[in-house]
């Protein structure tokens, strides 16, 4: 069997499990909705992805709706596609239990606002981010390195990363 390949379908019609509050929220920004199925529609994850230049704008529309916790900040990484990477966070709404999987698109080379102003959990997710793939996170207060020696060269997580790295060690 032969690997899998998914595409996410974008729609500008939010799903009918959006609020009401993260609709008007977002509705400014121009989302673009996904739905992703997980077993059973009870529990279906919701994503919205964003234009980068609004990201910060969007996430303070979003905490003033009501979601108050950074869940989870990452990126993946698309080398074939551009821009390469999409920058995911995880909110949500703690009194509601609403989740929203929020994602904007960035170049390599490109940046992409801090959410720690809004989050201070940011900070060191951002550094993560920054430390495996290499990801600008603009007005960041201290984006170096968190795993990685400061004078290492390379973004271990980016898929075209040699898989026995960049350094020889010896035993």
């Amino acid at each position: 069997m032969g690997p899998t390949t998914s595409s996410i379908a974008y729609s500008q019609q939010a799903p009918a499990s959006v609020s009401a509050g993260a609709r008007a929220a977002l509705a400014p920004f121009g989302p673009e909705w996904s739905r992703h199925e997980a077993g059973s529609s009870a529990h279906a994850t919701v994503g919205v992805r964003l234009p980068a230049e609004r990201w910060l704008e969007a996430f303070r529309a979003l905490k003033a709706a009501g979601f108050d916790l950074l869940v989870d900040h990452t990126a993946v990484d698309y080398p074939a596609r551009t821009p390469r990477f999409t920058v995911v966070a995880v909110v949500m709404n703690v009194a509601t239990q609403e989740r929203l999987v929020v994602k904007a698109r960035v170049a390599d080379g490109g940046s992409i606002a801090s959410l720690v102003p809004l989050w201070a959990s940011a900070d060191w997710a951002e550094r993560e981010t920054y430390d495996m793939f290499g990801i600008d996170f603009a007005g960041h207060p201290d984006l170096t390195r968190i795993y990685m020696p400061h004078d290492y060269e390379g973004w271990p997580l980016r898929k075209d990363f040699p898989l026995q790295g960049h350094l020889r060690f010896r035993d």
